[in-house]
């Protein structure tokens, strides 16, 4: 029999392996939107298109993503996370050799197929190796995946050989290559509890049923997608260009500003786990969500200097952190033979929302008509009002939700 010391090197090895996963997947979502403009110039590509690849593989990341939910629970993990890693280094490898749209487009199906289980096989991982501890170690592995994340962006922008999307993907083929080595030497098949994989495998439709039967599923589907969509929406809608426009930022300042989201999600992530480690999430998600909301009121409301929105911005990243508490949610009410289907529907219900809201923001910009007496900085402030809407009515849904939460059932 194992000893208890190597039961738990055993889990940190399988968790850490993972951990790197998501930060490389993470990683390369970053670079492709940082490095878009040389993409579209060396493959001549025009702006549809560029959107196009964009949408090809936010669309396979998803559908991956809920057939691995379906598979985590019946399938050898090790082998789910290590092709996928290999799929990945393939995708970038073939991105890195593109000459025009059609061989893009392949790379990044690859891209997000191979990719879509680096969150939902880490959340498996911490729900079946740390489950005393689930609040705490995904808000952990969100934090140092989000540091990571605000790391390379500013780094990206103050690099000049990661200008050549070519030499970058092929670097990051090798990285995931690597990745795919670590998943098959380290991620664990089983748990080392042995009570963790005694439980008769469970058919998806009869997992499905478990979840969509529950409504605490629901209310954390909502929740997850009221803040993480809304993260994903207002990183379009305050995007680079807009700063640079509105605020007169240079390219540097910009990426400085956007890395604030991402500081403040770190901080923040840590901060919901352990407080959701001490007192439970109800509490938590209830506070994390109701300062997400007062953020966007009021970035929506006042037309602030570049400094204070950069304050607002850091806080507003801190708010939207709680969206991991949906997952807590999940693995306490949800049993365990669906929570690996449950929590790749939650997620996945995220992106599709993030994709929904951003559609309903390009129309409300297209559609939106500035004030005729307004200048023109105060004009571009009332147009990105109308996009805000959206995003404050996502985030009060959350904060709705949180308040129909209940506590984790007695074990």
């Amino acid at each position: 029999m194992k000893t208890q010391p190597a039961k738990n090197v055993g889990a940190v090895a399988s968790w850490a392996s993972a951990e790197l996963f998501f930060t490389a997947g993470v990683a390369v979502a970053i670079l492709f939107a940082v490095l878009s403009g040389s993409i579209s110039k060396s493959l001549g590509l025009n702006q549809a298109e560029l959107g196009q690849l964009s949408g090809i593989y936010t669309l396979a990341y998803s559908v991956g993503q809920l057939v691995l939910g379906v598979l985590l629970s019946s399938r050898n993990i090790k082998a789910l996370l290590g092709v996928g890693s290999a799929l990945g280094a393939t995708g970038c490898f073939l991105l890195s050799t593109s000459t025009g749209y059609a061989t893009a487009l392949a790379a990044q199906i690859l891209l997000g197929i191979g990719l879509s289980g680096t969150f939902v096989g880490l959340i498996f991982l911490i729900g079946r190796d740390f489950a005393s501890n689930f609040s705490f170690m995904s808000s952990l592995s969100q934090s140092i995946t989000n540091i990571a994340g605000a790391a390379l962006s500013i780094t990206a922008s103050l690099t000049p050989w990661l200008a050549n999307f070519r030499l970058t993907f092929r670097v990051m083929a090798v990285v995931l290559l690597g990745v795919a080595v670590l998943q098959f030497l380290l991620v664990r098949g089983k748990s080392a509890e042995p009570a963790a994989d005694a439980a008769p495998t469970t058919p998806f439709l009869a997992a499905l049923r478990l979840a969509a039967s529950n409504l605490q599923f629901w209310l954390a589907a909502i929740y997850y997608a009221g803040l993480f969509g809304t993260m994903l929406a207002y990183a379009n809608l305050w995007n680079i260009q807009f700063q640079i426009n509105y605020f007169g930022n240079s390219l540097q300042q910009s990426a400085m500003m956007n890395a604030m989201i991402a500081i403040g999600i770190t901080v923040g992530s840590i901060t919901a786990g352990m407080w959701a480690k001490k007192s439970g999430f109800l509490i938590p998600a209830r506070a994390f969500a109701l300062l997400s909301l007062a953020t966007f009121v009021l970035m929506a409301v006042l037309p602030v200097p570049r400094w204070e929105a950069t304050g607002i911005i850091l806080v507003m990243g801190f708010g939207l952190a709680g969206s991991i508490l949906a997952l807590s949610v999940v693995y306490a009410h949800i049993p365990p033979a669906a929570t690996a289907v449950a929590t790749s529907l939650v997620v996945t219900a995220a992106f599709v929302h993030g994709a929904i809201l951003q559609t309903l923001i390009g129309n409300s910009l297209a559609h939106a008509t500035p004030v005729a007496s307004a200048g023109a900085h105060s004009a571009m402030f009332t147009i990105y009002q109308h996009g805000m809407v959206w995003l404050l009515g996502s985030v009060l849904c959350s904060l709705i939700a949180s308040f129909l939460f209940r506590p984790a059932p007695a074990k």
